[in-house]
């Protein structure tokens, strides 16, 4: 009997990928015991109206140089090769009619998605289209567990059963902050890889205008 392939899934901008994005994608595929962990770059968050973001292809050019090492990683451009907004129910239909059905499918969220998760759209119907959602908690968030689930997980049906909080590593890195940092001129080595530092800025990102 052929074995059942066991993916997660870890949307997000990525705009950069950092190592909290990585973190979270090797404890995932740890603690579930998952053939790969997929990175699907976005690409037109209906999250985020009206905020610039970087290129398609330099997200998910950065995104490939950050797993590249990693055959545990692989990069899905599902969305950024869509028009329209990258609604996340849609994109899981996609998936499942590209994967086939037998695959094991779990959503991997950062904290603060996953709080988000009620004012998605049809989030009822993002959670009944994977088998299991993972989040990790952030620094400061409270210590979360099967008994005592975060309100979210209440908030939408059917999220409660398929919710795995994941207990670590926990890092507070967000690309909001490694934006600011490399607009004023600040270091992210060590924040991001080495190789993704470099295209940064070789591709002159996140610099003010004056500055490009």
């Amino acid at each position: 009997m052929q074995k059942v392939r066991r993916y997660g899934i870890l949307g997000g901008t990525f705009d950069p990928p950092h190592i909290g994005h990585l973190a979270l994608a090797q404890e995932a595929h740890a603690r579930l015991q998952l053939d790969r962990v997929w990175f699907l770059p976005a690409g037109a968050p209906p999250h985020k109206p009206g905020r610039l973001i970087s290129a398609a292809a330099d997200r998910a050019a950065m995104v490939q140089l950050a797993i590249a090492a990693d055959d545990r990683f692989a990069l899905c451009t599902l969305e950024i090769e869509r028009a329209g907004p990258s609604y996340t129910v849609r994109t899981l239909e996609l998936l499942r009619e590209l994967w086939g059905p037998e695959v094991w499918r779990c959503l991997i969220l950062g904290w603060d998605m996953l709080a988000y998760l009620p004012q998605w759209r049809e989030p009822e119907g993002v959670v009944a289209a994977v088998d299991a959602v993972a989040a990790a908690p952030r620094p400061g968030s409270l210590p979360m567990s099967a008994a005592a689930p975060p309100v979210t997980a209440t908030a939408v049906s059917g999220l409660a059963e398929k919710l795995v909080v994941l207990p670590g590593p926990l890092l507070d890195v967000s690309a909001t902050d490694l934006r600011a940092r490399v607009e004023s001129g600040l270091p992210v080595r060590y924040l991001v890889l080495d190789s993704v530092q470099h295209y940064i800025q070789t591709h002159d990102l996140y610099r003010p205008a004056a500055d490009s």
